[in-house]
């Protein structure tokens, strides 16, 4: 896995080297929550979180086209009556959102608001499944990735604003919201994956 992420970064990258100064490259992380839609019990807090490569081509001065690859975690924490057990689903992708950008201001402005719609994929890297007991002690930790779809598919909604910290370079804050279409589950009922999460990344433009 680490060699594909290395591999799709280079390719990012040289991609971004052979298109115009309008071209950016940079990387993003974020924190946030996530979970599974209809689910028995209650749902509870799960932390998720990503990290990744970020490339972004603007054709005029409002509209940028771009991509991430991101790591992804995900999942769902989920607590059962009547023994009050907890179990917890990770889900790890390998996510690529397709992004359109509409910034609401001038590039030469030191602070661009923007919205965001991204058609996104995720491919499956690892999916953990762990039981708690009511004491909270383990009771099952095991891989569940052969009941896990290796695809998923959705789309991220997003808005947030990039701040100029030099000629070259923004800081970029995005609160995003993910709306799986794919099933989770290769078996069972329809599950979809759902998450929400503050990105923060640095871009530096590219070319002359």
């Amino acid at each position: 896995m680490g060699k594909i992420l290395f591999a799709l970064a280079l390719a990012c990258c040289a991609f971004a080297s052979a298109m115009a100064q309008e071209t950016a490259v940079g990387v993003t992380a974020g924190i946030g929550h996530s979970w599974l839609s209809d689910q028995a019990g209650r749902t509870l807090g799960h932390p998720a979180w990503n990290v990744g490569g970020t490339f972004l081509y603007s054709t005029t001065r409002h509209w940028g086209f771009g991509f991430d690859v991101k790591y992804s975690r995900e999942g769902r924490t989920t607590r059962y009556a009547p023994d009050d057990h907890v179990e917890r689903a990770n889900l790890d992708y390998v996510r690529v959102p397709l992004r359109v950008t509409y910034f609401f201001n001038e590039l030469d402005n030191n602070v661009r608001l923007k919205v965001s719609l991204a058609p996104t994929m995720g491919f499956l890297a690892a999916a953990r499944y762990m039981i708690r007991n009511a004491d909270g002690d383990e009771v099952s930790n095991n891989s569940f990735k052969g009941q896990v779809n290796g695809f998923d598919f959705g789309l991220t909604f997003g808005g947030g604003v990039n701040f100029r910290v030099s000629e070259r370079a923004w800081l970029t804050t995005e609160l995003a919201y993910y709306n799986g279409f794919a099933n989770v589950a290769k078996d069972g009922g329809t599950t979809l994956n759902r998450n929400l999460a503050l990105n923060v990344g640095v871009m530096f433009g590219v070319g002359k």
